[in-house]
């Protein structure tokens, strides 16, 4: 077998879990929730920065999802989705940084 690791058979699940991910995300969510009811209901400055950590955490979910799936493909030695995971975050962190410097607009 080329690659450094054996395939997972048709059929089963991956050796590594999502024992710690999946319970992160739901209370994630929780969380998003009430903190976004709060910031609409808080009057003044506060509210806006209340619902600023609302939308900031519903924008880190997916990225801090792609970067556990990272390391769960380094733990099973899958280096072409390690380097797909890296290069989509290497993507939208360039993106951020051109938008944080103003390029494009």
């Amino acid at each position: 077998m080329t690659g450094g690791r054996d395939p997972i058979p048709a059929g089963t699940v991956s050796s590594i879990r999502g024992r710690i991910q999946a319970p992160a995300l739901t209370w994630l969510t929780r969380l998003v929730v009430v903190v976004g009811i709060v910031g609409a209901l808080m009057p003044g400055d506060a509210g806006i920065v209340v619902a600023t950590v609302a939308v900031s955490a519903v924008v880190a979910a997916p990225l801090v999802r792609v970067l556990w799936l990272v390391f769960r493909w380094k733990q099973e030695a899958d280096r072409r989705f390690i380097a797909v995971g890296l290069t989509l975050l290497a993507v939208i962190g360039l993106g951020a940084l051109l938008s944080a410097l103003g390029v494009g607009g």
